[in-house]
């Protein structure tokens, strides 16, 4: 794998005459399309560098679809990063099964939990070990384009309901305007509908319930009934035209350019739409947040939240260094800097209150109510399941499966995986 080295030279550090090994740590990031994100990362490894003669970090970013289909193969070659981003969740668990990761030492867990915040270690630990350090967490909501839904005639923030939802859905394709705009090339954006969806319908317990396989695991009712609803949505024609041809990358750079009157997507969007957007993409004062709808006879709540719980983790032979750069790199002052610039939502206590963006407040307010926060399925099912999600999430906006064959397809794929 080839790595950007963001050090001009290599540092050699000489002790009592003995030159030292030049040590490398290779750092794997998804994709950052936000000029924000990626200019912190690469200033905290600038920084790092040239605090630490012998020690140099390099880091290199791959398109989100390309990390998710290369790095099982990289985990298992002498090409393996010695850290790479993680999303937790069942991949991550897999990853650990697998052996392709590295604890960290029990008192560097202990320190790590008082800095960095207990609860995001807990997500990157499993089996009662730690792997990795928090940076973000996230939540999916409904963003919308003040200026569209003023030029459509509705009011975004009196939706309470999904046919509330879907009334405006119709208003904008009556008016001449796009209602969203959506990457489903990459299928994953499409999953957040069917997602959604499928939490107002079953709640915490009903989605715990798939998981465990009960209650005919993803094979009933309810799994049925929130592909029902989806194809409700998708037979409206919301999307831009050929949205299957599309990928997150342009979708959220359309929806920067004023191409839709919503978007269903992540906090991260607002750095990633005005750096894919041609025009320098949305103010804050053009921009609203609203949570996803409540769906009628619904046993979930408007304030169950879909998101996740993101970081770094270490692979099995990450030398020690990658620790130490670890703790830089996911670290408070790092994570203050996310918080003031608007970057992102951080996981570090004493950064959290340092949020001033609007837009990254409202998202804040959604978690800070969580009753039930439920990670993206297709990374909270592991990878295969998971993958299961987002191809069913696509094949019925393309009408290519039935809402009770996609739930009888992800059964199958859950037994047998």
């Amino acid at each position: 794998m080839k790595f950007v080295n963001l050090t001009l030279a290599s540092a050699v550090a000489l002790t009592a005459g003995m030159a030292s090994a030049e040590v490398e740590v290779n750092v794997l990031s998804i994709n950052r399309d936000s000029e924000n994100w990626r200019t912190l990362y690469e200033d905290t490894v600038a920084a790092y560098n040239a605090a630490n003669p012998g020690v140099t970090v390099n880091l290199e970013f791959m398109e989100d679809e390309a990390f998710k289909q290369k790095l099982p193969t990289l985990l298992q070659s002498d090409a393996a990063p010695d850290m790479f981003f993680s999303w937790s969740g069942g991949v991550f668990y897999e990853q650990a099964d697998q052996g392709f990761l590295r604890a960290l030492p029990e008192d560097v867990v202990a320190e790590w939990q008082q800095d960095l915040s207990a609860g995001g270690m807990a997500a990157l630990s499993y089996n009662g070990k730690f792997y990795g350090a928090p940076e973000a967490s996230q939540n999916v909501a409904i963003w919308y384009n003040k200026d569209l839904a003023k030029q459509v005639g509705v009011d975004p923030t009196a939706i309470q309901t999904y046919d509330d939802l879907l009334d405006q859905v119709k208003a904008a394709k009556d008016a001449g305007v796009t209602p969203f705009v959506v990457g489903g090339q990459d299928k994953w954006p499409l999953h957040f509908f069917y997602s959604l969806i499928a939490m107002r319908i079953m709640g915490q317990e009903g989605m715990a319930a798939s998981a465990a396989g009960e209650n005919g695991g993803f094979d009933n009712a309810d799994w049925v009934r929130a592909g029902e609803e989806y194809v409700r949505l998708i037979e409206m024609d919301p999307f831009q035209p050929g949205f299957m041809g599309v990928k997150y990358d342009a979708a959220t750079g359309l929806w920067g350019d004023g191409g839709s009157l919503f978007h269903l997507m992540g906090d991260w969007d607002l750095g990633a739409s005005r750096g894919a957007a041609s025009n320098g993409g949305l103010t804050d004062d053009q921009l609203g947040v609203i949570p996803f709808p409540m769906i009628e006879g619904g046993k979930g709540a408007i304030t169950d939240t879909l998101g996740g719980a993101s970081g770094f983790v270490l692979t099995k032979n990450a030398p020690d260094e990658a620790i130490d750069f670890l703790k830089t790199f996911m670290g408070v002052e790092a994570q203050k800097r996310a918080a003031t610039e608007g970057v992102y939502i951080p996981t570090v206590p004493s950064a959290g209150g340092l949020v001033e963006d609007v837009i990254l407040k409202q998202f804040a307010a959604i978690g800070g109510a969580s009753t039930y926060h439920q990670l993206f399925l297709d990374q909270f099912f592991g990878s295969t399941l998971g993958g299961a999600i987002n191809d069913v999430s696509a094949q019925m906006a393309t009408g290519d499966i039935t809402p009770a064959e996609a739930a009888a397809q992800l059964e199958e794929t859950r037994q047998f995986q």
